[in-house]
């Protein structure tokens, strides 16, 4: 295990951050982020076996589980690819729902756009930091000798 990986305070702040979202029983809310909350889903349980609640909740489980495991910086890199695939872009209907659903702020009318800038703020640090895909094509792009 990386040393700096388990200590990193971008992981902490990422797993806070994430503590504040309904968990995946919560299948109305995953269902309506998944829908990038353009179309608010009315249903108190939405279908767990449909296509896109599936993927979100089955990206949401892996990559929450190699946050806490706190073992492979890669599969956490990629975890914040899909944060920023989920919460990420001007999206003020999501906004707006997540400032009902988070927990901690609920009903604050910024609370939403806030949480969100703040969750893909940090994926993308993370991001940054530890998806080797990165390293590989600076070295593809820039061959030469590494003394």
């Amino acid at each position: 295990m990386n040393d700096a990986f388990t200590t990193d305070p971008d992981l902490r702040h990422l797993a806070r951050l994430l503590a504040m979202l309904p968990g995946r029983d919560h299948t109305a809310f995953w269902a309506t982020v998944n829908n990038g909350a353009e179309r608010i889903v009315k249903l108190e349980n939405a279908d767990p076996n449909a296509v896109g609640l599936d993927y979100i909740l089955t990206k949401m489980q892996s990559g929450i589980t190699h946050l806490r495991k706190a073992e492979n910086p890669a599969a956490v890199a990629s975890f914040g690819h899909h944060l920023l695939m989920f919460f990420d872009g001007d999206r003020p209907a999501l906004w707006s729902y997540l400032s009902e659903y988070v927990l901690f702020g609920s009903g604050l009318p910024t609370f939403g756009e806030r949480y969100a800038r703040d969750l893909c703020d940090t994926a993308w640090r993370i991001i940054a930091r530890y998806d080797v895909q990165g390293d590989n094509d600076l070295a593809e792009r820039w061959p030469g000798r590494v003394r």
